[in-house]
């Protein structure tokens, strides 16, 4: 693009060759014109950007390349708004974890910057001889569905309890391993444990084993 004088009215403006000599570029003058306001809006393809960086694709597509790859647990993609155009970034997983003594419960709360309404929920532990507890659930706001749960080679079972009184927060789910090898003073209890969804961004969890427990909690966003 071969840039030429200051757009008229625009003190931050540069135009493409193909601009008239005065007066404001048309719409199609535009696509190829480049603009840095005294805001710091930068515009491509429009002379009034209305957000740090505004392109007008003019229908085409946007290319990145030689991007570097990361791989974490805690990653942000981005969601394009298809009636305005706006561009934002969206939490794909968070992941925390908590450490509950035997017949003790806890909570983790989830942070406003990373919540996820819509998604599953894996619950994750394990011990010092190699078994590790994986238990999957659905959640949608306030509301918590089992799923799958395993143990090493042992099935987990479930049950429901109603929602508590007062009719706040999800049902209550029980998940057991029965028969899962003991290991040092844990014995066939020892990943047992209950989880609600006291409200749409807290879980609770309760260890119903007869040992203290590190649990992880991952959110991903379906």
């Amino acid at each position: 693009m071969v840039l030429t004088p200051l757009i008229p009215n625009c003190t931050s403006c540069r135009r493409a060759k193909d601009n008239a000599a005065t007066g404001a570029p048309t719409a199609a003058q535009q696509l190829n014109d480049f603009v840095v306001t005294s805001t710091g809006n930068v515009g491509i393809g429009t002379i009034a950007p209305q957000k740090k960086l505004d392109i007008n694709a003019n229908n085409a597509s946007l290319r990145i390349t030689n991007l570097p790859e990361q791989i974490s647990n805690d990653q942000d993609f981005l969601t394009i708004n298809n009636v305005n155009g706006d561009v934002v970034a969206a939490r794909y997983v968070y992941t925390a974890s908590i450490t509950i003594q035997a017949g003790t419960s806890g909570t983790v709360t989830v942070p406003s910057s990373a919540t996820i309404p819509n998604g599953m929920l894996v619950i994750k532990s394990n011990n010092t001889c190699g078994i590790n507890m994986i238990t999957n659930f659905i959640y949608s706001d306030i509301s918590l569905g089992y799923a799958t749960a395993i143990a090493g080679s042992v099935v987990g079972t479930s049950s429901i309890a109603p929602i508590p009184g007062g009719g706040g927060g999800s049902g209550v789910w029980s998940v057991k391993f029965a028969g899962v090898a003991t290991c040092g003073t844990g014995n066939s209890t020892q990943f047992d444990y209950t989880v609600s969804k006291p409200t749409a961004s807290s879980y609770l969890i309760v260890n119903n084993g007869n040992v203290d427990r590190t649990y992880s909690l991952t959110l991903f966003r379906l």
